[in-house]
C-alpha cells in the first residue's frame, strides 16, 4: 500500500471518530433536555380534577420585550398578528401522568413587599384541553373561557406558597405595563406550590 492510501485510510478514521463523538454530545444534551431557570411543582384542589401534581418548567424569565408582545397577542386574541402558539415557548407545565404538556409563553415574576414572590405563567393552550373531559370548578363565581390558561403562584421567601389558575376570575392584561394578572378575590386552585432546588 501507498504512503497516501495509508494517510487516506487514517484520515477516513479520523473524521469518523470526530463524527461520531459529535453524535454523541448531541445526544447527550438532546438527552439532558434545555437548561431550566426555574422549577415549580404544585397540586390541584377545590376542582376537577383534584390532587394532580403540575410540574411548570421556565425555560427562561422574558424581559419587557417580550412580555409586551405577549399581552399584546393576549389583546388581541384572534385578531393577533402573531397567534401565541407562534410566539417563543419559554417554559412548559407538565400534568402528572400525562404525556403532552403546555407550552409557556409568558413568564414572569415579581418581587412582594412580604419578601416572598409571585410568578405569572401563561400557556398557549387552555390547562385540561388534552383530557376527555375538561378541567373546572363548581359554580364558579366568574366563568373563564379564554383558550389559554394564566398560572399565579404566590411563594415565601422559602419557596413554598400557594396558587391559582384562570379557570376562574377575571383576566386582567395591562399592555402598557406589559403584565398578566388574575383579579384579586380568585380562590386557590393549587397547593403545596414548591419551587424546586436547582440541580447543578
Amino acid at each position: 500500500m501507498s504512503a497516501n492510501y495509508n494517510r487516506f485510510i487514517l484520515s477516513l478514521i479520523v473524521a469518523c471518530a470526530m463524527a461520531a463523538l459529535a453524535m454523541f454530545m448531541a445526544s447527550q444534551a438532546y438527552a439532558a433536555g434545555p437548561r431550566l431557570a426555574d422549577t415549580f411543582t404544585a397540586t390541584t384542589a377545590n376542582m376537577t380534577p383534584a390532587d394532580v401534581r403540575l410540574r411548570m418548567q421556565v425555560i427562561e424569565w422574558q424581559e419587557a420585550e417580550a412580555r409586551a408582545e405577549a399581552v399584546s397577542t393576549l389583546a388581541a386574541g384572534a385578531d393577533a398578528p402573531t397567534p401565541l402558539a407562534k410566539l417563543p415557548t419559554v417554559g412548559y407545565v407538565w400534568p402528572d401522568g400525562s404525556p403532552v404538556g403546555y407550552s409557556v409563553k409568558y413568564a414572569y415574576r415579581t418581587q412582594q413587599p412580604n419578601g416572598g414572590e409571585r410568578v405569572t405563567l401563561v400557556t398557549d393552550k387552555r390547562l385540561g384541553s388534552y383530557d376527555f373531559k375538561g378541567w373546572s370548578v363548581a359554580s364558579p363565581a366568574v366563568a373563564n373561557d379564554a383558550p389559554y390558561s394564566v398560572i399565579e403562584l404566590d411563594l415565601n421567601g422559602s419557596g413554598t406558597g400557594t396558587g391559582t389558575l384562570s379557570l376562574v376570575g377575571e383576566v386582567v392584561l395591562d399592555e402598557e405595563a406589559g403584565t398578566v394578572a388574575l383579579k384579586p378575590g380568585a380562590p386557590s386552585l393549587l397547593t403545596n406550590v414548591k419551587r424546586e432546588a436547582a440541580k447543578p
